[in-house]
């Protein structure tokens, strides 16, 4: 089998610099070439932050249910126990609870998804394009349907935090505002647009 030559100098005078260019490459691939306006990126920044928190707090709790033996044996506590208790006070009495354990890892499981299409609206929301609304209030519409169908309302009362229905909150209002502003401002930009395009086509 052949040797792959490595210029060990060449390595050597590699510095964090040099990757510096591959990362503008891609953030301009991801974000587009066109920085948006400031209430924008303002907009942007503050839901991608509400994203970040809400979408590490759903892996957190996914990974610490599959963990659940491993936890269990260095740290002397069960989570699915602790969960399957909370499953019973929140009315899941007919198999101990273990029927909300296994709902509520599938609610985990499917999020991971749904908080990876919110992360691509957020994006078409910086790129401003007219689609993102739909993206990303039709998967957080579908998360909360999902959460109702699997855990019931009396989850979404008592378990999420007020801290999480803030976040929830603030992506709702923010997109609807953005999204409404964002329409208006196309709809002007045709508006006065027209009649330069009607004068230029007479000059022509």
């Amino acid at each position: 089998m052949p040797r792959i030559k490595i210029n060990r100098e060449k390595l050597d005078k590699l510095s964090p610099e040099d990757a510096l260019p591959l990362i503008i490459r891609l953030r301009k691939w991801i974000l587009g070439k066109r920085k948006p306006d400031g209430f924008t990126r303002w907009v942007f920044t503050i839901n991608l932050i509400a994203w970040f928190l809400l979408m590490v707090w759903n892996l957190l709790s996914y990974m610490a249910i599959q963990m659940s033996d491993f936890i269990k044996e260095h740290k002397n506590f069960s989570v699915n126990a602790i969960i399957r208790k909370h499953g019973r006070e929140l009315g899941f009495i007919e198999d101990n609870g273990e029927s909300f354990l296994q709902a509520l890892t599938q609610f985990y499981f499917i999020n991971i998804f749904l908080w990876f299409f919110i992360l691509l609206g957020l994006v078409m929301m910086y790129r401003k394009l007219k689609i993102y609304p739909l993206i990303l209030l039709g998967s957080l519409m579908l998360h909360f349907v999902i959460m109702l169908l699997m855990l019931g309302l009396q989850y979404f009362i008592e378990s999420v935090s007020y801290f999480d229905k803030l976040l929830y909150g603030l992506l709702v209002i923010s997109v609807v505002i953005h999204s409404t502003l964002m329409n208006h401002e196309q709809i002007d930009k045709k508006k006065y647009s027209y009649p330069e395009e009607q004068d230029a086509e007479q000059n022509t």
